[in-house]
């Protein structure tokens, strides 16, 4: 399997950024935790990280017509931007933040299936879908949360 670094490397970079910065923030969580804090360091390390990096990185490794430059710079923007939105609404209880938030994370998501053309890998391919549906959901159970629990 031949990796397409050019679409693959702005969300393995960033999503590298967002796993170490959970980390040193979990460590810090050690010495003085807070809900707020051990969540932030989750969402970093899971979704702002590892789900970037899988998506970007498969995007690159499973179609055999990989997406143009001002696509992938526009996934990049859209995902990392609906992400800051979440964390930012969370932190700051402010629901119609997390809704924008998720909305282009969604979006996001959604450029993630429509950029995954081609069948060169098919069970890959399905596979990767299927996950992009799965982590799609899991951001309308958090909406969900949002707007039922503290942020108002």
């Amino acid at each position: 399997m031949d990796m397409d670094w050019r679409v693959a490397k702005p969300f393995v970079l960033a999503g590298s950024v967002a796993i170490v910065a959970g980390g040193f923030l979990a460590a810090y969580c050690i010495r003085r935790p807070s809900s707020d804090l051990i969540w932030l360091s989750a969402y970093l390390v899971l979704v702002f990280g590892v789900a970037q990096i899988v998506f970007g990185g498969g995007q690159g490794l499973l179609c055999d017509r990989s997406p143009r430059d001002g696509w992938v710079a526009a996934e990049w923007v859209v995902f990392n931007l609906g992400n800051l939105g979440v964390i930012i609404g969370t932190l700051s209880a402010s629901f119609p933040l997390v809704l924008g938030g998720t909305v282009l994370f969604a979006v996001g998501i959604g450029m993630f299936l429509a950029g995954t053309r081609g069948r060169i890998r098919p069970r890959w391919l399905f596979g990767y879908r299927v996950l992009l549906g799965v982590i799609f959901l899991s951001s309308l159970v958090g909406l969900a949360l949002a707007a039922v629990t503290r942020v108002g």
